[in-house]
């Protein structure tokens, strides 16, 4: 019996995990957006250059981002069944951390770290 449900528990977990990765690859493609630099904590924050595009990556649920104007540092996280995506990084001096959603081709979000803060959005 102990048997039978150890298989049980393996099998649920298994197709859990499948439909998991189903829904979120939902959104697995390649994003390209434009930052903007919402608040200046610190004086020393870098103002993207205009009409620069930073690429976005999500792949079988797992977002990438390059986050290059202040800290050259890769965000990394998930997106959710619901297109709601989080990625963070460690840096120096505290963490950088990424939040928006999706919406069929277009990503908003939110950067926030120590001493900048800026908004994502994607361009077609």
């Amino acid at each position: 019996m102990l048997r039978l449900l150890a298989v049980g528990l393996l099998l649920g977990t298994g197709l859990g995990s499948a439909a998991w990765a189903q829904a979120s690859a939902k959104f697995d493609g390649q994003y390209r957006g434009e930052l903007t630099l919402t608040k200046e904590i610190k004086e020393n924050c870098t103002q993207p250059p205009l009409g620069a595009l930073y690429p976005l990556r999500i792949s079988r649920g797992q977002v990438q981002f390059v986050y290059v104007p202040r800290f050259d540092t890769t965000l990394r996280g998930w997106v959710d069944e619901n297109g709601i995506l989080k990625a963070s990084a460690r840096i120096r001096h505290g963490s950088v951390q990424m939040t928006g959603r999706i919406r069929g081709n277009n990503i908003t979000a939110r950067i926030i770290s120590p001493s900048c803060n800026y908004t994502f959005q994607t361009k077609d």
